[in-house]
C-alpha cells in the first residue's frame, strides 16, 4: 500500500432500502476518512438512487453495477473489475439476508482480496444453501453481527467462525434525529395528527414502522386492531412502510371495516416527525435481527412494545423502557396496548429512560469506532 490511504469497498447486492442500507450510510458518513478511503458498490436499480445520491453528496465514490437483482452474475464480473482496477484493499460485504452477497465473496476470492462480512439478519438456510455458504465463507477475515443473539446463532451454524466474529450493535445518528425535531412544535404535532393521521388530539396513536413483509408480523397487529375495534377502544394504529403485503393488508382493513382504526401510510421520509406525533411504538416482528427502528422510536421518547426475539431484548428491557411480548400473538399485543394506555405514568418513565439509553449506548459514533477497529485489524495497521 505504501503511504497511500487503504481503500475499503462496501458492497451490497440489495435492490431495496432498509436498516442495513441505513447502517452503511452511517458508516460511510461518520468514518474517519483521513485514515482510509471508503467507497460503495451496489446495484443500479432505481430504488437505490436517492440513497446513492446521499452518499455521493458526502464526497464518496459510488460504483453502480449493471446488476438488477441479487442473482444477476454481473455483480461478480463488475466487482472483479473494480477490485482489480481500483486497488481495493478490503471488501466489506453487507448481507441483508444470509443468502445474499455470494457474488461479492466469489469476487474477493478471485482477486485474493481480504473480505469482511456484516450479517444484518442471519437465520438458518436450507441444507444445500447452508452447505454452500459454509464453503464460501471459509476464507472470511472477520464477520460482524449486529447483536449478541446473532453472534450466538452464527457460532452455532458455522463453528469455524467463532474466533473471527465481532459483535457491534447498530447505532443511529442522534444529533441528526434531534435536529429534525428542533422546529417541530406542539402545533406541528397537532397538525400531523389531524391532517396525516386523520384523528383528533385525544385519540392515542400507536405507530409501527416496518417493511410490509410477513416476517414483520404486521398481520398480528391487524388481528389485534380487529379485536380492539370490537371493544370500541379509542385508538388508531399507523403503519408506515411499503412492501409485498400492501394489497393484502389493504384488503384486510376494508374487509373488517377497520378504516377508522388502521391507516397504511406507505413509505415516508418524515419518520422523526411521525414518531414524535405518536404515543406508543410497536414492532411485532416474527424475527428481528436488531431493530434499528426501535432506536428511532426511543429517541422520539415513545414507550415500546416489541416481540421478544433476535436482538430486541438487547435494546428493550421489559417493564423498564418497554414491554416484551411473545411473537405470533394478537392477544399479547392487545394486552400490552391496554396496559400502556391504562398507565400513563409508566409510559412517561419509559419515555425518559429511552432517550437517555439511546444517547448513552446506541449512538452511531460508537458503532463506527468499533468498525474502524475491525478494519485496522484486517489491514494490520
Amino acid at each position: 500500500m505504501g503511504k497511500r490511504k487503504p481503500k475499503i469497498l462496501l458492497y451490497t447486492d440489495t435492490v431495496q432500502l432498509g436498516g442495513a442500507e441505513n447502517h452503511m450510510l452511517n458508516l460511510l458518513k461518520f468514518y474517519d476518512h483521513e485514515s482510509a478511503e471508503l467507497q460503495l458498490a451496489c446495484s443500479s436499480h432505481p430504488d437505490l438512487d436517492s440513497w446513492c445520491q446521499k452518499i455521493e453528496g458526502l464526497g464518496i465514490k459510488v460504483y453502480r453495477l449493471r446488476a438488477t437483482h441479487k442473482h444477476d452474475p454481473r455483480h461478480y464480473t463488475e466487482l472483479v473489475k473494480i477490485l482489480k482496477n481500483e486497488d481495493i484493499d478490503v471488501l466489506h460485504i453487507h448481507l441483508w439476508n444470509p443468502a445474499s452477497g455470494r457474488y461479492g465473496i466469489l469476487a474477493a476470492k478471485k482477486t485474493r482480496i481480504p473480505f469482511i462480512i456484516t450479517e444484518h439478519d442471519p437465520f438458518p438456510l436450507p441444507a444445500v444453501k447452508g452447505w454452500l455458504k459454509s464453503k464460501l465463507i471459509q476464507g472470511v477475515s472477520k464477520t460482524i453481527t449486529v447483536s449478541q443473539k446473532n453472534k450466538e446463532l452464527l457460532c452455532g451454524l458455522y463453528p469455524f467462525l467463532e474466533d473471527r466474529i465481532t459483535m457491534i450493535h447498530n447505532g443511529i445518528d442522534t444529533t441528526w434525529f434531534e435536529s429534525q425535531l428542533l422546529s417541530f412544535s406542539k402545533s406541528d404535532r397537532e397538525e400531523m395528527r389531524k391532517d396525516v393521521f386523520h384523528t383528533d388530539g385525544s385519540t392515542p396513536i400507536i405507530t409501527c414502522v416496518a417493511e410490509l413483509h410477513p416476517r414483520k408480523g404486521i398481520h398480528y397487529l391487524l388481528y389485534a386492531a380487529e379485536n380492539l375495534a370490537k371493544k370500541r377502544e379509542n385508538i388508531k394504529i399507523i403503519i408506515v412502510g411499503s412492501g409485498q403485503e400492501m394489497e393484502t393488508y389493504q384488503h384486510f382493513i376494508r374487509s373488517y371495516q377497520l378504516e377508522e382504526y388502521v391507516l397504511l401510510l406507505g413509505r415516508r421520509h418524515d419518520i422523526p416527525q411521525i414518531l414524535k406525533s405518536s404515543d406508543i411504538f410497536i414492532l411485532p416482528s416474527l424475527n428481528e435481527a436488531f431493530g434499528l427502528v426501535l432506536l428511532e422510536a426511543m429517541m422520539a421518547g415513545l414507550p415500546i412494545i416489541a416481540t421478544q426475539n433476535g436482538g430486541v431484548p438487547e435494546i428493550i428491557e421489559h417493564q423498564k423502557n418497554g414491554l416484551l411480548i411473545p411473537d405470533q400473538s394478537d392477544e399479547a399485543i392487545v394486552a400490552a396496548l391496554q396496559k400502556l394506555l391504562a398507565t400513563p405514568e409508566l409510559c412517561q418513565e419509559m419515555s425518559e429512560k429511552n432517550q437517555k439509553d439511546v444517547k448513552d449506548t446506541f449512538d452511531v459514533k460508537s458503532m463506527v469506532k468499533k468498525t474502524e477497529e475491525v478494519y485496522r485489524d484486517v489491514l494490520h495497521i
